[in-house]
Formats: structure tokens, C-alpha cells, sequence
């Protein structure tokens, strides 16, 4: 058993001296209205991430997120979600990204549950060797469906909302 167990360290320890691991996260504010005339709405995210580069191209991640929604009048509502996704960089030039990720999402909010599958843009530039700055827009092309059944359907939301993050990568 200690010799298995060994050996799994040692393979861990070999392909994480390999790979290309960041962690980080983005903070998303917005606030808006959802029809003309409506009250408005504050959204704040906070999203933590990590995730590994399989190639130059591709990468996969999961975001654990919080997010706070306060109506102008009435309480607020706080919802909790988990988002597995992968990344592809469709143009790299320099130290500038321009990516997609596609992913599932899984939301949870006063017994409310929602998931969705959604293809949304970024950007991502590279100070260094170890950090990055990250943007997105919007939800990107989504297709949303759960107990919220006024939000079921597809949606291309690109200009509704930007979050930014910053990665670091070991």
C-alpha cells in the first residue's frame, strides 16, 4: 500500500512540475433595469477559479461563485453556483487572448434551483509570466432552464454586465 501510495505522489508531483495551474477569480458588479420603467437591480459576483492548461489552446477550469442580488425595494437574494468549463484561445497575439469558454452551470439560490449551458466570450492579457488580467462580457450565448421558468431559453447576452479577474499561474 505504501509503495502505490508513493508512487501516486511521485507521478502527481511530476505531471504538476509539468503543468501550467492558476488560480484566481473575477468581481462582477452591475446594476440595471429588466424592462423599461422597472425598478432597478444591483448584481455583485464574486467568483473564484482554478484551473489547468491542457495545451497552448485549451484549458479547463471550475469557477465556485457567490453572487448578491438587491432590488431597489424588497431583500435581498444571494445565490451560490458551481461552473465547470473549458477554455479555448481562439487568437493569441503578443501577450493578448481573445478565448471562449464553454461550460455548465449549476445555480442555487432561496430554493430556487437553475442550470445553464453557455458559450462566453473573454479577453485575457498577460503581465507577466505569472499574472493575468481577465474580462468577460456578459453570459455570452446561453441556454438557461430550471424552476425559473420565466429565464428558461436561449439568449445572447453580451452587453449586459462585464466582470474582471486576475490569474495567477504557477
Amino acid at each position: 500500500m505504501k509503495k502505490i501510495f508513493l508512487t501516486l505522489m511521485v507521478m502527481v508531483a511530476a505531471v504538476a512540475a509539468n503543468a501550467q495551474v492558476w488560480v484566481g477569480g473575477s468581481l462582477g458588479f452591475r446594476t440595471f433595469s429588466e424592462a423599461e420603467g422597472a425598478a432597478t437591480k444591483t448584481t455583485l459576483d464574486i467568483k473564484p477559479e482554478v484551473g489547468y492548461d491542457l495545451s497552448e489552446d485549451w484549458s479547463i477550469a471550475i469557477a465556485l461563485g457567490y453572487s448578491m442580488d438587491k432590488p431597489e425595494e424588497g431583500d435581498a437574494i444571494s445565490t451560490i453556483s458551481v461552473n465547470p468549463y473549458a477554455r479555448y484561445n481562439v487568437i493569441k497575439a503578443g501577450n493578448f487572448k481573445a478565448f471562449l469558454d464553454g461550460g455548465f452551470g449549476f445555480e442555487s439560490a432561496d430554493e430556487v434551483n437553475d442550470w445553464n449551458i453557455a458559450i462566453k466570450p473573454g479577453i485575457a492579457y498577460s503581465l507577466n509570466e505569472n499574472f493575468c488580467i481577465v474580462g468577460h462580457l456578459g453570459d455570452g450565448l446561453i441556454y438557461r432552464g430550471g424552476d425559473t421558468k420565466s429565464q428558461n431559453g436561449i439568449a445572447l447576452d453580451i452587453f449586459n454586465g462585464v466582470s474582471f479577474g486576475v490569474y495567477y499561474a504557477f
